[in-house]
């Protein structure tokens, strides 16, 4: 089985569309698995109407809760605080979870060892099957931490399920940029395919992601999307893949109707025709080809 991850520098750069792309034309090939590692924005489910089977929370971090019955409403706690997270309300003090880092300062402070900290609810992930195979996805809950750490559940509940199946493939929409959720999304990764866009941002972003890729030691192959927008930045983009010898997988160009098929709510590939669905269709047959799969 080979993991292919699909990531890019930031958001907003196509990667999601060329992952469902993939996804749909490996579909007919291959076995495969998907995974959205994306769980701050997971935007994968609106390319392949998912039908989810299973729910589970996400428990990740802590947070202070005050005993009352042990409780004194001595202050301590709102003394402690280094994020204004304890309040005094009518003369009894109140943790206001929203606030709270779980630091442990209060519980440590605490006299009379009224407070404890317990496991908090960051977030959801889903099994939901979909026509182009089982499909792994989350929703962290917004402002919550530790999505690195549920980019790692997502993953082992795909690869467990990939080899239940004895897929081919696992196919993953990474999240962007080079943060730990990115870290996570890497481990194991048999290629990193970056897309990116012909823009100043668009080739500082393909150095960083390139420097994360290499120091795991992931084969990188490159996609520009947008190509034709920005000839300058284009021949810098493929500079920078020939000098770190990234393969080119192939070139998108801006096209209305790209944008038009996105919004069907089903992978571009099943809406384009001609040369611009040929362009997704050459990208997977390279990367067939590079990968051996």
């Amino acid at each position: 089985m080979k993991q292919v991850l699909v990531i890019s520098g930031k958001g907003g750069t196509g990667k999601t569309t060329v992952a469902a792309a993939l996804a749909d034309l490996a579909s007919g090939q291959l076995c495969q698995v998907l995974a959205d590692a994306d769980v701050d924005a997971a935007n994968l489910e609106l390319h392949l109407q998912p039908t989810r089977e299973a729910r589970f929370e996400f428990r990740a971090g802590k947070t202070a809760v005050i005993d009352y019955e042990i409780c004194t409403d001595c202050g301590r706690c709102m003394e402690v605080c280094r994020f204004d997270a304890v309040i005094n309300r009518n003369g009894q003090y109140l943790i206001l979870e929203a606030m709270c880092e779980g630091c442990a300062s209060c519980f440590h402070q605490c006299l009379v060892e009224a407070i404890r900290m317990v496991e908090r609810v960051s977030g959801e992930w889903y099994r939901s099957s979909t026509e182009w195979g089982p499909l792994f996805h989350a929703a962290l809950i917004p402002g919550e931490e530790n999505s690195g750490k549920l980019v790692t559940r997502i993953k082992d509940a795909a690869l467990e399920c990939a080899e239940e199946e004895n897929a081919d493939l696992l196919l993953v929409d990474g999240p962007p940029g080079i943060g730990c959720p990115v870290t996570a999304a890497c481990r194991g990764a048999d290629a990193a395919i970056i897309v990116t866009e012909p823009t100043v941002s668009g080739v500082h972003d393909l150095e960083r992601v390139l420097e994360t890729a290499n120091h795991f030691g992931v084969p990188a192959y490159l996609v520009i999307n947008k190509f034709d927008l920005n000839p300058s930045m284009r021949e810098e983009l493929l500079r920078i893949a020939h000098a770190s010898s990234v393969p080119l997988l192939g070139e998108i160009p801006y096209d209305e109707r790209i944008m038009a098929a996105q919004s069907s709510g089903i992978p571009v590939t099943r809406t384009l025709q001609d040369g611009l669905r040929k362009k997704f269709e050459d990208i997977w047959v390279r990367l067939r080809e590079k990968i051996d799969f």
